[in-house]
Protein backbone atom coordinates (compact mmCIF):
# COMPACT_ATOMS: atom_id res chain seq x y z
CA UNK A 1 0.00 0.00 0.00
CA UNK A 2 1.20 3.57 -0.69
CA UNK A 3 1.62 5.22 2.83
CA UNK A 4 3.02 8.51 2.13
CA UNK A 5 3.33 10.73 -0.19
CA UNK A 6 6.49 9.70 -2.05
CA UNK A 7 5.28 6.91 -2.88
CA UNK A 8 2.17 8.81 -4.53
CA UNK A 9 4.47 10.99 -6.04
CA UNK A 10 6.55 8.01 -7.57
CA UNK A 11 3.88 6.10 -8.85
CA UNK A 12 2.90 9.58 -11.00
CA UNK A 13 5.99 10.09 -12.48
CA UNK A 14 6.64 6.20 -13.19
CA UNK A 15 3.19 6.20 -15.32
CA UNK A 16 4.77 8.37 -17.83
CA UNK A 17 6.94 5.88 -19.23
CA UNK A 18 4.09 3.98 -20.11
CA UNK A 19 1.63 5.94 -21.66
CA UNK A 20 1.00 5.38 -25.37
CA UNK A 21 1.61 7.09 -28.12
CA UNK A 22 -0.78 10.80 -28.65
CA UNK A 23 -3.22 11.42 -31.60
CA UNK A 24 -1.65 13.58 -34.24
CA UNK A 25 -4.44 15.61 -34.22
CA UNK A 26 -3.09 16.76 -30.60
CA UNK A 27 -0.50 18.60 -32.99
CA UNK A 28 -2.63 20.00 -35.39
CA UNK A 29 -3.00 23.22 -33.56
CA UNK A 30 0.28 24.28 -32.80
CA UNK A 31 1.70 23.46 -35.97
CA UNK A 32 -1.19 26.08 -37.31
CA UNK A 33 -0.09 28.50 -34.37
CA UNK A 34 3.65 28.04 -35.06
CA UNK A 35 3.75 28.40 -38.94
CA UNK A 36 0.98 31.18 -39.29
CA UNK A 37 2.38 33.73 -36.94
CA UNK A 38 5.96 33.67 -38.35
CA UNK A 39 4.25 34.23 -41.91
CA UNK A 40 1.33 36.49 -41.01
CA UNK A 41 4.29 38.74 -38.78
CA UNK A 42 5.78 39.33 -42.50
CA UNK A 43 3.02 39.53 -44.39
CA UNK A 44 1.40 42.15 -42.05
CA UNK A 45 4.73 43.92 -41.32
CA UNK A 46 6.70 44.88 -37.98
CA UNK A 47 3.65 47.16 -37.43
CA UNK A 48 1.14 44.70 -37.26
CA UNK A 49 2.39 42.32 -34.86
CA UNK A 50 -0.32 42.15 -31.98
CA UNK A 51 -2.85 41.87 -35.47
CA UNK A 52 -0.31 38.55 -36.92
CA UNK A 53 -0.71 37.60 -33.89
CA UNK A 54 -4.19 37.44 -33.16
CA UNK A 55 -4.81 36.78 -36.54
CA UNK A 56 -2.36 32.93 -36.37
CA UNK A 57 -4.21 32.47 -32.80
CA UNK A 58 -7.26 32.57 -34.16
CA UNK A 59 -6.87 30.07 -36.49
CA UNK A 60 -4.78 28.00 -34.29
CA UNK A 61 -7.82 28.32 -31.94
CA UNK A 62 -10.73 27.70 -34.59
CA UNK A 63 -8.61 24.46 -35.26
CA UNK A 64 -8.96 22.97 -32.13
CA UNK A 65 -11.95 23.70 -31.07
CA UNK A 66 -12.91 22.04 -34.09
CA UNK A 67 -10.88 19.04 -33.36
CA UNK A 68 -12.82 18.77 -30.20
CA UNK A 69 -16.29 20.02 -31.20
CA UNK A 70 -17.64 16.33 -32.02
CA UNK A 71 -16.41 15.33 -28.43
CA UNK A 72 -17.85 17.96 -26.71
CA UNK A 73 -20.89 17.52 -28.29
CA UNK A 74 -21.47 13.46 -27.17
CA UNK A 75 -20.67 14.12 -23.37
CA UNK A 76 -22.96 17.36 -23.70
CA UNK A 77 -25.92 15.02 -24.98
CA UNK A 78 -25.15 12.68 -22.02
CA UNK A 79 -26.25 15.74 -19.63
CA UNK A 80 -28.75 17.90 -21.55
CA UNK A 81 -31.62 17.80 -24.49
CA UNK A 82 -30.54 17.73 -27.80
CA UNK A 83 -31.68 21.07 -28.07
CA UNK A 84 -29.85 22.42 -25.04
CA UNK A 85 -26.70 20.65 -25.79
CA UNK A 86 -26.59 22.39 -29.45
CA UNK A 87 -27.13 25.82 -27.77
CA UNK A 88 -24.62 25.42 -25.44
CA UNK A 89 -22.22 23.64 -27.91
CA UNK A 90 -22.07 26.55 -30.69
CA UNK A 91 -21.64 29.32 -27.68
CA UNK A 92 -18.74 27.83 -26.29
CA UNK A 93 -17.45 27.39 -29.82
CA UNK A 94 -17.95 30.72 -31.20
CA UNK A 95 -18.06 33.28 -28.54
CA UNK A 96 -13.90 31.92 -27.57
CA UNK A 97 -13.68 33.06 -31.49
CA UNK A 98 -15.36 36.04 -31.37
CA UNK A 99 -13.14 37.17 -28.55
CA UNK A 100 -10.16 36.99 -30.12
CA UNK A 101 -11.28 38.22 -33.56
CA UNK A 102 -12.23 41.15 -31.80
CA UNK A 103 -8.82 41.54 -29.53
CA UNK A 104 -6.14 43.88 -30.38
CA UNK A 105 -4.09 42.75 -27.54
CA UNK A 106 -2.00 39.39 -27.20
CA UNK A 107 -3.28 39.01 -23.57
CA UNK A 108 -6.73 38.46 -24.85
CA UNK A 109 -5.63 35.61 -26.13
CA UNK A 110 -3.83 34.58 -23.88
CA UNK A 111 -6.39 34.68 -21.16
CA UNK A 112 -8.94 32.75 -23.58
CA UNK A 113 -6.75 29.38 -22.16
CA UNK A 114 -7.21 30.45 -18.55
CA UNK A 115 -10.92 31.37 -18.77
CA UNK A 116 -11.30 27.75 -20.63
CA UNK A 117 -9.56 26.40 -16.88
CA UNK A 118 -12.00 28.51 -14.80
CA UNK A 119 -15.02 27.07 -16.47
CA UNK A 120 -14.07 23.53 -16.54
CA UNK A 121 -12.82 23.66 -13.24
CA UNK A 122 -15.33 25.62 -12.02
CA UNK A 123 -17.60 22.77 -13.01
CA UNK A 124 -16.02 19.62 -11.29
CA UNK A 125 -15.29 21.81 -8.32
CA UNK A 126 -19.50 22.60 -8.43
CA UNK A 127 -19.72 18.95 -8.53
CA UNK A 128 -17.28 17.53 -5.63
CA UNK A 129 -19.11 20.71 -3.45
CA UNK A 130 -22.57 19.17 -4.29
CA UNK A 131 -21.38 15.11 -3.80
CA UNK A 132 -21.61 14.22 -7.39
CA UNK A 133 -19.89 12.68 -10.32
CA UNK A 134 -22.15 13.70 -13.62
CA UNK A 135 -19.16 15.41 -15.37
CA UNK A 136 -17.13 12.86 -14.80
CA UNK A 137 -19.07 10.22 -15.78
CA UNK A 138 -19.21 12.16 -19.12
CA UNK A 139 -15.61 12.37 -19.48
CA UNK A 140 -15.49 8.27 -18.52
CA UNK A 141 -18.64 6.67 -19.11
CA UNK A 142 -17.18 3.16 -18.97
CA UNK A 143 -19.20 0.99 -16.76
CA UNK A 144 -15.49 -0.05 -14.55
CA UNK A 145 -14.69 3.58 -14.39
CA UNK A 146 -18.16 4.21 -12.11
CA UNK A 147 -16.31 3.43 -8.59
CA UNK A 148 -13.36 5.98 -9.93
CA UNK A 149 -15.61 8.72 -10.74
CA UNK A 150 -15.73 10.72 -7.15
CA UNK A 151 -11.48 11.00 -7.43
CA UNK A 152 -11.50 11.34 -10.62
CA UNK A 153 -14.03 14.40 -10.06
CA UNK A 154 -11.53 16.09 -7.12
CA UNK A 155 -8.50 15.29 -9.69
CA UNK A 156 -10.42 16.99 -12.57
CA UNK A 157 -10.44 20.02 -10.06
CA UNK A 158 -7.04 20.11 -9.01
CA UNK A 159 -5.82 19.48 -12.72
CA UNK A 160 -7.86 22.50 -14.53
CA UNK A 161 -6.75 24.80 -11.80
CA UNK A 162 -3.13 23.58 -11.32
CA UNK A 163 -3.05 24.32 -15.25
CA UNK A 164 -4.74 27.70 -14.96
CA UNK A 165 -1.39 28.60 -12.26
CA UNK A 166 1.12 27.77 -15.19
CA UNK A 167 -0.58 29.61 -17.72
CA UNK A 168 -1.09 32.65 -15.96
CA UNK A 169 2.61 31.97 -14.39
CA UNK A 170 4.11 31.86 -18.16
CA UNK A 171 1.88 34.62 -19.27
CA UNK A 172 3.31 36.88 -16.15
CA UNK A 173 7.04 35.55 -17.30
CA UNK A 174 7.70 34.78 -20.87
CA UNK A 175 7.10 36.91 -23.87
CA UNK A 176 4.62 36.62 -26.03
CA UNK A 177 5.83 34.93 -29.05
CA UNK A 178 7.66 32.12 -26.22
CA UNK A 179 4.16 32.00 -24.79
CA UNK A 180 3.24 30.84 -28.21
CA UNK A 181 5.83 27.80 -28.10
CA UNK A 182 4.22 26.76 -24.37
CA UNK A 183 0.95 26.81 -25.99
CA UNK A 184 1.79 24.72 -28.81
CA UNK A 185 2.81 22.13 -26.99
CA UNK A 186 0.32 22.81 -23.74
CA UNK A 187 -2.20 20.46 -25.49
CA UNK A 188 0.81 17.35 -25.61
CA UNK A 189 1.89 18.13 -21.93
CA UNK A 190 -1.96 18.59 -20.61
CA UNK A 191 -2.79 15.05 -22.42
CA UNK A 192 -0.20 13.37 -21.11
CA UNK A 193 -0.55 14.70 -17.20
CA UNK A 194 -4.04 13.92 -17.59
CA UNK A 195 -3.37 10.52 -18.53
CA UNK A 196 -1.12 9.86 -15.95
CA UNK A 197 -3.46 11.40 -13.46
CA UNK A 198 -5.89 8.97 -14.37
CA UNK A 199 -3.74 6.25 -14.14
CA UNK A 200 -2.90 7.28 -10.69
CA UNK A 201 -6.53 7.45 -9.18
CA UNK A 202 -6.96 3.77 -10.33
CA UNK A 203 -3.79 2.26 -9.27
CA UNK A 204 -4.48 4.42 -5.88
CA UNK A 205 -7.85 3.01 -5.81
CA UNK A 206 -7.35 -0.22 -6.57
CA UNK A 207 -4.31 -0.62 -4.04
CA UNK A 208 -6.51 0.73 -0.75
CA UNK A 209 -9.18 -1.32 -1.89
CA UNK A 210 -6.68 -4.32 -1.30
CA UNK A 211 -6.61 -5.56 2.50
CA UNK A 212 -2.93 -4.98 3.90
Amino acid sequence: MYRNPLDLVRLFLSLFQDLPALPQRIYIPGAVLLIGYPVLAVVLGPDAQSQAFATAFLLALGVRIAIGFEGMVRRMLMKFSTGQTMALALAMAVLPLLVVAMASDPLWCQRIQSAFYVVIGGIFLSDVLKGRSDTAATFWPAEDMKGFLPNLTRMMVIYNFSFLLLNETMIRSLDVSHWLLFWAVLPVIGHSVLRAMVLTVINLDDDQARPV
